[in-house]
């Protein structure tokens, strides 16, 4: 840390290479890393999720909860960036005919190319300090009009089949990946962008057809 002035966190451990887990990396991980800074006297924003909750369903959403409250009690100067799922993650989770998540669960993405704006002004200005920022939008559709709007840009069609949730309790002891399904089944994954004009809404439309393009 000799010389940084502001560390910025965006690491994950829902996935990845070797035992990584949302415990070892969101939990443990963003704790030693905050830690580190305090002392080294630097500023810290740390890039969380809407819906992060200690009595969360998902295991990751428990962590970033740990991570933020970890954070805050550092002393450390903080920002902390919730932010919902990138809608180029959903594109890519629907490469396939199936989708593990309800037809009528309704979601908000964001494209990914918004979040480094976002985080560039939470490190550059001062006064985010110890403010909790949300992102998200620019709208709610349910995965089937998710899919339908991605077939379209796609210049593709087919029925969208969904995984029955009793294989994915079967198969819930297993992987983190199916409990995370059957939490995406029931939860509440709406944003509301009401009157948060500081948000850069930009259209799911021109997002999926770049992210289409790069598929």
């Amino acid at each position: 840390m000799g010389g940084v002035s502001t560390v910025v966190s965006a690491v994950h451990g829902f996935a990845g290479p070797g035992r990584v887990t949302p415990a070892s990396v969101d939990r443990a991980g963003n704790a030693n890393l905050v830690d580190t800074a305090a002392t080294a006297g630097a500023d810290v924003v740390l890039m969380s999720v809407v819906g992060a909750s200690a009595h969360s369903p998902m295991e990751l959403f428990r962590a970033k909860h740990d991570a933020e409250a970890h954070l805050r009690a550092s002393g450390a100067p903080w920002t902390i960036v919730r932010s919902t799922a990138f809608v180029e993650l959903w594109a890519e989770i629907m490469k396939k005919p199936w989708s593990s998540v309800a037809a009528t669960t309704r979601s908000t993405s964001y494209p990914c190319t918004t979040l480094p704006r976002f985080a560039a002004r939470a490190v550059v200005d001062p006064s985010l300090r110890r403010q909790i920022l949300r992102l998200g939008g620019p709208q709610n559709l349910t995965f089937n009009e998710l899919a339908a709007l991605l077939q379209e840009v796609r210049g593709s069609t087919g029925k969208v089949h969904h995984v029955p949730r009793s294989f994915l309790r079967a198969m819930a002891p297993l992987a983190r990946q199916p409990r995370a399904g059957i939490t995406m089944d029931t939860a509440d994954m709406t944003f509301d962008v009401t009157g948060r004009s500081d948000l850069p809404l930009t259209d799911l439309r021109t997002a999926l057809s770049r992210a289409a393009a790069h598929t």
